[in-house]
């Protein structure tokens, strides 16, 4: 007979309330994380999904993409660096736009095509080729819907996913298209600048230091470093990562507590049991087993209230539930829990059986 099971099914009750609190605060675990993932990346997407592996600023950007400004020569100065296999430019802009989502603000992403900078994350079609076409993150557009970019009507050929930038909807045109769009606003400009240029080479570190050494009045970033430095992330991930670390204690606690009373209310049982020849190891068993249920059930639960939750959510980001990270809480769940469970355990593996029959 399954002492575990046969107690959890006579006391339903008691372990279904503890079973919809730990549903619930690993629910919250999992949703927190998830929007946490969701938001950061629709921040940085752009810069993350972005081919190349180095990227390279003007050294008066302080560390801000769209506060870079470099001469479009500079391109190719970077491409004859020491260690660099192959350079393009990133162009950034924010302009207004009418999108089918009812949104105005749009970020608007320059690149040459077969270079590095162009985006990645391609959902549906493909990237533009041409100054008539663009590739759109975001917005509610389709596949060869119309977009007016400045003053420019172009074709939607390309869907992105997790390519936003500030969490905005994200436009990514050909450089000769971008040019076009910053001249009809500013026609007395000199030059149009870029923003950064993107490299691909075969060791990123040493390529950091050649680019700096070999091209003047620019500072140079691994691809990460350069993401982690995005405005706003690093509190961000901060903020969520507090209340998720909070949760998830809590809802560790909960389960410490809750199996440490209820060892306490049934040692006389466990002391009987022992007297009659069960193992500690059998006893302690029991507690295992109940933690292991318990948490697993909650677990389910709490994905399918997960999912429902990002289903329902209408934040204008794209948020999506990862299955490693389910995996990963649940499994941080089960662990700790069974760690927590260790008092309880204790007390029932250092049972005397003698004192079932009140001696010492």
């Amino acid at each position: 007979m399954n002492l575990a099971l046969t107690e959890m099914r006579r006391s339903k009750l008691r372990f279904g309330l503890l079973t919809g609190a730990v549903s619930l605060l690993v629910f919250l675990v999992i949703l927190l994380t998830t929007l946490s993932s969701a938001l950061v990346n629709s921040i940085t997407g752009a810069l993350n999904g972005v081919q190349g592996s180095v990227l390279v600023y003007s050294d008066s950007a302080r560390d801000n993409l769209q506060a870079s400004r470099l001469e479009p020569s500079v391109v190719e100065k970077v491409a004859s660096a020491p260690g660099v296999t192959q350079a393009g430019p990133i162009s950034v802009l924010t302009t207004s736009a009418a999108l089918k989502d009812g949104t105005e603000d749009l970020q608007v992403f320059g690149f040459q095509p077969g270079k590095p900078g162009a985006p990645t994350g391609l959902s549906e079609g493909r990237l533009p080729e041409n100054g008539n076409e663009v590739a759109m993150d975001g917005g509610g557009f389709s596949l060869v819907d119309s977009l007016k970019v400045g003053g420019e009507t172009v074709t939607v050929v390309g869907l992105l996913r997790g390519a936003q930038w500030s969490a905005s909807p994200t436009a990514y045109v050909t450089e000769d298209l971008y040019g076009q769009i910053v001249r009809e606003g500013n026609p007395n400009v000199p030059f149009v600048p870029v923003n950064a240029v993107a490299v691909t080479t075969d060791d990123a570190a040493a390529a950091v230091t050649s680019i700096e050494q070999a091209v003047p009045g620019v500072t140079a970033y691994e691809k990460a470093d350069a993401v982690s430095l995005i405005p706003g992330v690093g509190s961000i991930s901060q903020t969520f990562g507090i209340l998720v670390g909070l949760t998830f204690v809590i809802g560790i606690v909960v389960i410490g507590f809750f199996f440490l009373i209820l060892t306490v209310q049934k040692l006389k049982s466990f002391t009987l049991l022992r007297a009659l020849g069960a193992s500690p190891r059998r006893l302690a068993g029991v507690v295992v087993q109940q933690i292991t249920v318990v948490v697993l059930v909650a677990s389910a639960i709490a994905v399918v209230l997960t999912l429902l939750a990002v289903r329902g959510l209408n934040s204008g980001i794209p948020v999506s539930l990862a299955p490693g990270l389910v995996i990963a809480v649940i499994a941080s769940v089960l662990v700790f829990s069974l760690l927590a469970g260790l008092l309880s355990i204790r007390r029932v593996t250092t049972i005397d059986p003698f004192t079932a029959a009140g001696a010492r």
